[in-house]
Formats: structure tokens, sequence, C-alpha cells
């Protein structure tokens, strides 16, 4: 899939175009389009979110990284994993 990331506003575009070309539609034609849009919808804020999710991880493991290094320094450990203690 591709790392398309789209804003609030644009994704509410997308849903409006999306409605207006659905309105010039045959009856017939109109349910298929509305599925498809939904389901195209769907997947951009499921990849909206992902990504997300994916940041808020790393910054997670970021801060344990930094308290591990922290932890480790104030006792002494990294130094005398370094060799100079």
């Amino acid at each position: 899939m591709n790392d398309i990331e789209l804003t609030e506003r644009e994704m509410l575009i997308a849903r409006r175009a999306a409605e207006l070309a659905i309105s010039t539609l045959r009856e017939d034609q109109h349910e298929i389009a509305e599925q498809a849009a939904s389901i195209a919808v769907q997947q951009l804020s499921d990849e909206f979110y992902r990504s997300i999710g994916k940041n808020v991880v790393q910054r997670w493991l970021i801060w344990i990284g930094l308290l591990a290094a922290g932890f480790a320094g104030g006792k002494g450990w990294l130094t005398a994993l370094l060799g100079k203690g």
C-alpha cells in the first residue's frame, strides 16, 4: 500500500468529491460506488491511525532506551562496560 498520509481536511474533500461523483450515477451503480467509497475511506483512516501508532511506539522505545542508559550510567555499568572504570 502507498505511504500516503492525508489530513482530515483532505479526507473530507475526497469524500465530498466521491459524493458528487456518486450523484451522477445510475441507481444500480450508486450502491456499488457508495460501498467502494466507504472501503476507500476506511483504508485511508486505518493507514492514518497505523502511522500514528507507529510514531507513538517509536517515541516510547526512545524514552525507554534513554531511561535504561541513564540507569545503567548511574549504576556505573556503562563505564565498566566501556573499560573506563
